[in-house]
Order: C-alpha cells, then structure tokens, then sequence
C-alpha cells in the first residue's frame, strides 16, 4: 500500500489569474513601487546608509510589528508565491491518494480526506476501452477544426474560459483567484498521482488512425486532468459566484453555465483525439467530489459526499446531462458520506474564504 500525501506547490497554471504580482515588471501601481525598489544596487545603499545612519552602538530601536499579530495579517504580508505556497499546502494537507500496488499498475485507487475515504475509482481495463470507448473517438474528430482554437488555449489555460462567467479581476476577486490556484495545484497533484498509479493507455495506443491534433502526453489518461481541475474549478466558483450554498446535484440539473464550460472543456480532449470519454467522466466526478469536500469543510459543514465511480464497467460517452445520469445511476457511482471537522481548518485560511465570499 503506498499513501501519497501532497506538499502544495504551484501548478502549471499557477497564479494566472492574478497576473503574477511579482512576475509583472510594468510600472503600474505597487508593482512600479515594487520594481523601483529592487532596482537600486547595493553600492549606492550602502553608500547611503554610510552618509545617514550617524553613530548606532546595536540597540534596538523600534518595535517590530510581527509582534503578535494575526495569522491573517502574517499571511497578507507574505510575497506572492510564498503565499501560495502557503495556501497550497493547508489546502493539499487534508487529501491523500491511496494506491495498493507499487510495483504494477493499480485497478483501483481511492482519494481520502481528513482521513476518509472520499473517492473510489475503479478503472477500465484497456481491452473493455478499445471495445467500448474508441468509437467515440472517430465520431468526435468531426469537431476539430471547429474547436481548435479552444483545444489550443486550454492546453496551457483553462481560468479564462471560466472569467467569462464570473467577474476574475486580480483587485477585485483577489483571494477567489488565490483559490483558484490553489484548486488547480490540488486537482493537479491528485490527478498526476492517480495517473501514475493507474497507468491507463491513451487512444493512439490503440489505433494508429486516431491522429490527435496536439500532442499526447505521456502519462496515462486515466483520470482526465482538463476534466479534473476544469470540474474543480467550476464547483468552487459556483459557491463564490452564485453567492449560495454549495448544490452540486441543483447546478448539473441547471446546466450552469460553469459546468456547461467545465464539460465543453473536457470534451475537447476527446475532440483532440487524447482521451476518452471515459476519462472525462472519471475527472469530472473526482474535481467535483474533491472541490466539493473542501467547500463543504470552509462553510464549516459536519459532512461531505463521497463518491465510488465503476469506470471498469461504464460503457457510455461523456457530456452534461450523462455526467447527471451517471451520478444518479449506482450502478455507476455510489454515493456515501465522510465527515468532516472544521475545527482543523487554519483561522488565516478561514477569514481568507470569509473574503473570497465577500467578493462576490
């Protein structure tokens, strides 16, 4: 048995929505303050303390103004990547992958939270793929010339899609962006671990006629990525930008307009020609269930939804209405709960979800 625990780290998105505030080198605002002062050398400092300081014998002279203080001013006053470093691993520390085997390739894996067992996943073998799933493939090529400039952008970004929905604005939904990222790094590192573990073949393994119109990447398909981080993401910004309680079931039911994005970018990658729709579908109920979890555990909720997916038997394609049909269906997904315990959650990470409400 091997147990992953995740060390946050940012993804490959990292902070884009917020335009990195350190990255960005134009003289705009603070980030011009900023730059002008790291643009000083340390000779002309130096010379200029020479010249001002007068004569000091090593006391101190003033209060520093970490002494007690918040953990939430501490945390506002971290540099941006150091800050999301932090936010990324509070977030990450509740999950774990489960994989029994290390050796060979796992049939089932399991994702715990607060140390329950959260999401199950059964995967499909690759003989039950080519048989049921390829034919997908060919009917979903019709699309790509219409599509490519989406299966493009979101090779590399998938926030934007969601910017035209909700107001994403660095100054004005600051910390919903820190989120964001930090929902990103979360699908990413849960979803890199499951691929490792279940090690499922991508469709150019299984024809030479599928010619995918980007690249294949080179780990497994199986969970979808783009479907993970696309779903998670669509599930906390449908707590922030609907203003309500999180209700998974009312906005697939709805067709919101988040997961009619979150889908359509799932999709793509069958489009695309590098994954199946299978692959979708397990990445959709797993960023539901995680991003689902950890809006549940913020609001202070006793409980959470855990799901079991039996991608070893589901057959069918992947859009919205089947990701309903198939989260109402047991003998698709079974459903449980896992409860949680909000005392554990940091105080500086609760007044941060307490702003990213408010911005909305």
């Amino acid at each position: 048995m091997a147990t992953y625990v995740f060390l946050g780290k940012e993804g490959k998105e990292g902070k884009e929505g917020k335009e990195g505030k350190e990255g960005k080198e134009g003289k705009e605002g603070k980030e011009g303050a900023a730059a002008e002062l790291y643009g000083v050398s340390g000779y002309a400092l130096g010379n200029a303390r020479d010249g001002t300081i007068g004569f000091w014998n090593g006391s101190a002279d003033r209060t520093p103004i970490q002494t007690g203080r918040t953990s939430w001013k501490a945390f506002k006053s971290l540099a941006d990547g150091p800050q999301q470093a932090v936010l990324n691993s509070a977030v990450q520390s509740a999950f774990s992958v489960d994989l029994a085997r290390t050796d060979i390739a796992n049939s089932t894996g399991r994702v715990d939270f607060q140390g329950g067992a959260l999401v199950t996943l059964h995967k499909p073998e690759d003989d039950f793929l080519a048989a049921h799933q390829l034919k997908f493939l060919r009917s979903a090529a019709d699309l790509r010339y219409d599509r490519y400039a989406e299966i493009a952008a979101q090779t590399g970004n998938i926030l934007a899609f969601y910017g035209m929905v909700g107001y994403l604005s660095r100054n004005a939904t600051e910390w919903s962006l820190a989120l964001c990222s930090a929902v990103s790094a979360l699908s990413q590192a849960v979803q890199y671990t499951l691929k490792f573990g279940f090690d499922v073949a991508r469709p150019i393994a299984m024809s030479r006629k599928v010619q995918p119109i980007i690249q294949t990447p080179g780990h497994g398909a199986w969970p979808s990525g783009h479907a993970t981080e696309a779903f998670a993401l669509a599930t906390l910004l449908a707590r922030l930008v609907h203003n309500r309680e999180l209700d998974v079931a009312q906005d697939l039911s709805e067709e919101t307009e988040l997961y009619r994005h979150a889908a359509r970018i799932a999709i793509n990658r069958t489009v695309a020609g590098v994954h199946f729709p299978t692959d979708s579908m397990c990445g959709a109920i797993l960023g539901i269930t995680i991003a689902e979890a950890l809006v549940n555990l913020l609001d202070g909720k006793p409980s959470t939804v855990s799901r079991v997916y039996r991608g070893d038997t589901y057959a069918g394609d992947f859009n919205l209405p089947l990701l309903k049909e198939a989260m109402d269906d047991t003998a698709v997904v079974t459903k449980g709960t896992v409860p949680l315990d909000p005392e554990k959650v940091p105080a500086w990470l609760g007044t941060l979800w307490s702003e990213a409400r408010n911005e909305w």
